[in-house]
């Protein structure tokens, strides 16, 4: 039995909570991957099963409870899997033939489940047509579903001729990258160098459908209907990530997307239905896929385009009560949609810490949570060589807060963050378009005004005093988890991380530094040492330092 290191969060309950147990089947039995807590929506309440926005093959295996006393062995079917926890005991539990019996687990972080499972997409365009009442809509729905579960519905892998089908065969053209017998493993590799794809790399698909595989040989008939009514018209543009066995064989895929196509068309018709009712929400729909840490995995949602966000806070606020998440950040906005590599127009390499070499302090490591962009001078075609660190540190932060759905604004521009100095009387108007320093106070002012985030302050009067600070450091991190602006001398760096030894009070620093000037090279870039762990000594001991600590905004 596998349990995510992520479904742990049941045991940061502290009151009465039950639900359902989710998760799938691998080959050496189940992973546990979330929970979905009862009481705070119904399959047949607004906005919808909750459960809908679960990627495939993510399914409901049992129960889970937490209670404030100890607690019995639950009440489970054959085959039913329930996980307990009493404040002191987390207990899994598995039913069958023979009675309910407590089994052992192993805890797996989200990237050991990446060695069991790729990652696919599957991308769609749709366009629904329906009169305007809850009967009509499910109708229009359940003939896409009809449509969607026959042959005609095919999937090209992007950038290949390989196209898949569902039917027995799976396969419609091989492109010349498959065999019939072959597994998805073989589909995450270069076929140029055999190199497998980065797990983050996901295996796109484009849905269509092939109309010419009809094996009718009726006319076509055409059914007028004089009734008067109020036709509506809806676009969906499908986004859809799905989770696929790496033993899976390739012939299979096609029926895997139409699963999850199907699960993801019965959450847009409980939008649709809910449009009818509610004008305001009245917009095309669309996709998007968010990656919450807090999970490990992706959750698929749907939004109207055109809608303001401030209107869905009680909808977000029930999906967070529901998978049991923290209510005090944004999890589930449009602005926390996943950029997967090759999205956007952005090359900003993100999370490069990922896989530097460990600090020798063995100490308590607190970084950075979430998901950052890595902004160094030279980027976006803009020379800022030698006097722009401190304006690369800050759409650093910038980023931060973007990627976690605290803003949705643009990362600012040398010349924006200048300009708003100038606009809150901090600078004179010469100040535009100069290159001019800026420092730590000054990247409170721009969080400030054009992001509406506070900031704290930490003053050192020398870089051997930053030791001391370790404690505080290390708590921000574990409180806040937003990355740090330092400024000292005529440098500026961003902390991302401390590994602070209470006992012998030896620190070191996890830096990206703003200073390097190469291609977007993640090799290069940790084997050079620009994103990597400093010791004290990288402080200079003549120099004071300035620290800008931006504290996260308690929203949903």
């Amino acid at each position: 039995m596998l349990l995510s290191d992520k479904s742990y969060r049941i045991e940061k309950q502290t009151e009465l909570v039950t639900g359902d147990l989710y998760g799938c089947e691998t080959e050496g039995g189940y992973l546990i991957t979330t929970v979905l807590a009862s009481g705070t929506t119904t399959k047949n309440s607004w906005p919808h099963d909750v459960s809908l926005l679960l990627p495939s093959p993510i399914k409901c295996l049992g129960i889970f409870s937490v209670s404030t006393e100890e607690t019995k062995t639950p009440q489970i079917g054959d085959g039913d899997l329930a996980v307990t926890w009493d404040q002191n005991t987390l207990q899994v539990y598995a039913g069958d033939e023979t009675g309910i019996h407590s089994v052992e687990y192993s805890v797996v972080s989200p990237e050991e489940i990446t060695q069991h499972y790729a990652i696919a997409r599957t991308h769609f365009s749709l366009n629904l047509g329906y009169r305007r009442s809850p009967a009509s809509v499910r109708s229009a729905i359940h003939k896409q579903i009809e449509l969607l579960n026959s042959p005609v519905s095919c999937f090209r892998l992007k950038n290949t001729k390989l196209i898949l089908q569902n039917n027995q065969g799976g396969i419609l053209s091989d492109g010349g990258l498959v065999n019939d017998s072959d597994e998805v493993e073989c589909l995450l590799k270069d076929p140029g160098k055999k190199k497998a794809t980065p797990s983050q790399c996901p295996l796109n698909f484009q849905l269509f459908l092939n109309r010419s595989l009809s094996n009718s040989s009726n006319s076509p008939v055409v059914h007028l209907d004089n009734q008067k009514g109020d036709i509506a018209k809806t676009d969906l543009k499908g986004d859809l990530v799905v989770y696929i066995s790496k033993s899976l064989h390739v012939t299979q895929l096609a029926r895997v997307f139409v699963k999850a196509i199907h699960r993801h068309l019965l959450l847009v018709e409980q939008w649709l239905i809910n449009q009818l009712t509610d004008p305001k929400i009245a917009s095309a729909l669309s996709s998007i896929n968010v990656l919450p840490y807090h999970c490990g995995h992706f959750l698929g949602l749907v939004y109207p385009e055109q809608v303001d966000e401030t209107y869905f806070q009680d909808y977000r606020s029930i999906i967070h009560q529901s998978l049991l998440l923290p209510t005090d950040c944004p999890i589930v906005r449009r602005a926390n949609r996943y950029e997967f590599p090759g999205d956007g127009l952005s090359v900003v390499l993100t999370n490069t810490h990922v896989g530097v070499k460990p600090s020798s302090v063995n100490g308590n490591v607190s970084i950075v949570s979430g998901t950052y962009g890595y902004h160094h001078y030279m980027q976006d075609r803009f020379d800022d060589n030698k006097w722009g660190c401190a304006y690369r540190s800050l759409q650093t932060v910038v980023s931060w807060f973007r990627h976690q759905g605290y803003v949705d604004k643009s990362i600012p521009t040398h010349r924006e963050i200048q300009q708003c100095l100038v606009d809150i009387g901090d600078k004179p108007p010469k100040f535009v378009g100069s290159s001019q320093w800026i420092g730590s106070t000054e990247v409170g002012f721009v969080l400030d005004n054009l992001y509406g985030i506070t900031s704290k302050f930490i003053f050192v009067n020398s870089g051997a005093d930053l030791s001391s600070k370790g404690r505080e450091l290390a708590h921000h991190f574990d409180t806040q988890g937003t990355p740090i602006m330092i400024g000292g001398g005529v440098l500026a760096h961003t902390i991302i991380g401390v590994d602070f030894n209470s006992d012998t009070g030896d620190i070191s620093f996890l830096i990206l530094d703003p200073h390097y000037t190469g291609l977007e090279d993640l090799h290069t870039i940790q084997k050079q040492g620009w994103c990597g762990w400093k010791g004290s000594s990288f402080w200079k001991a003549d120099a004071y330092y300035n620290l800008c600590l931006p504290q996260k905004p308690k929203c949903m």
